[in-house]
């Protein structure tokens, strides 16, 4: 038996598809490695690690594998209501030197002790962050706060909740007022 006999022939890896945050699909040429694909496209090597998720390892490419690239992120965006709230609610998250949350949600009436305080989180796949979001404005009642040392990725969830106490809660918070999706 010869030694060819006995070789295996790995095929290229093909995605059964891109998340709808992945704009295309780039087909792996001789001599790409994930940092210089990433480079190419303007992203970070983890950007696109994460994207690629049927690549077990990264370090090892062959020519054929296809990998999804990521939108760039928005620069603002709307986040959706998951519970019914007061007509005039909104919740924006805006990516600038970090995450950016606003909400415009009820004050917090002083009789009323089973919710106190609205955080924002980011809840990445092995991490989270988080802040408490401020009063800034009473009419319309206005809250924000910002996450820093973090940039608004595809994999990146963002939540804005109310919570029981002045600490944050585990993500994501005790009830969940808005969410990316």
């Amino acid at each position: 038996m010869s030694s060819r006999d006995n070789s295996k022939i790995i095929e290229p890896r093909i995605p059964q598809g891109c998340y709808t945050h992945s704009a295309m699909k780039y087909t792996v040429k001789k001599g790409d490695t994930f940092y210089s694909i990433a480079t190419e496209h303007k992203l970070e090597p983890r950007e696109l690690i994460l994207s690629s998720t049927h690549i077990q390892n990264p370090s090892y490419l062959i020519p054929g594998d296809v990998l999804c690239i990521p939108k760039q992120v928005k620069l603002c965006t709307f986040l959706h209501p998951t519970q019914k709230l007061p007509k005039k609610s909104y919740a924006v998250i805006a990516n600038l030197n970090g995450i950016t949350c606003i909400a415009n949600l009820p004050s917090f009436k002083k009789d009323r002790k089973i919710y106190n305080s609205y955080y924002c989180y980011a809840i990445g796949l092995n991490n989270h962050k988080s802040v408490k979001l401020s009063q800034i404005s009473t009419n319309p009642s206005i809250w924000i706060g910002e996450i820093k040392d973090i940039a608004l990725q595809p994999h990146i969830r963002i939540v804005i909740s109310v919570n029981k106490g002045d600490e944050p809660s585990n993500p994501p918070g005790d009830l969940v007022l808005f969410e990316s999706r």
